[in-house]
């Protein structure tokens, strides 16, 4: 994106239909660019040479330090959608959220064309009663 584009995210019918089914009333859901940064950086992953973009979706009282890197909100058809400032030179004015119908995987595609491709959908939970911080699961 350049200057003072205004980015819209179009989600496809069926991608909705999936997340709403994962997400629970109060969620939070981050469209995160693995680059290294703010709390749920996996550098496993962020010294990839193509993009990476998850879907992550929390409780609203997740308490991380660091979620102050989602400084962007996005209106979507699934609500609000935070993303990172620095994410969005990787997309496109016009970036639409939809099914590779021939994987069965989610993909951002822009004007151009594909912009990522295999975006997960990770769930990051509390665990309410002693353990670790918290859990993480693919959905």
């Amino acid at each position: 994106m350049k200057g003072n584009d205004i980015m819209q995210l179009s989600i496809d019918t069926e991608v909705v239909a999936l997340l709403r089914a994962k997400m629970q009333p109060g969620d939070v859901i981050y469209l995160d660019f693995e680059d290294g940064d703010g709390p749920f950086a996996n550098t496993g992953l962020s010294c990839r040479l193509d993009l990476n973009f998850r879907l992550i979706i929390t409780p609203i009282n997740y308490l991380a330090s660091g979620l102050d890197v989602y400084n962007e909100t996005l209106v979507t058809a699934i609500g609000p959608l935070k993303i990172k400032k620095s994410s969005e030179r990787y997309l496109e004015e016009n970036t639409r959220l939809t099914v590779n119908k021939a994987l069965q995987t989610l993909q951002l595609k822009g004007d151009s064309g594909i912009l990522a491709n295999n975006i997960p959908i990770l769930r990051i939970d509390k665990v309410i009663a002693g353990g670790s911080d918290g859990k993480i699961s693919g959905c």
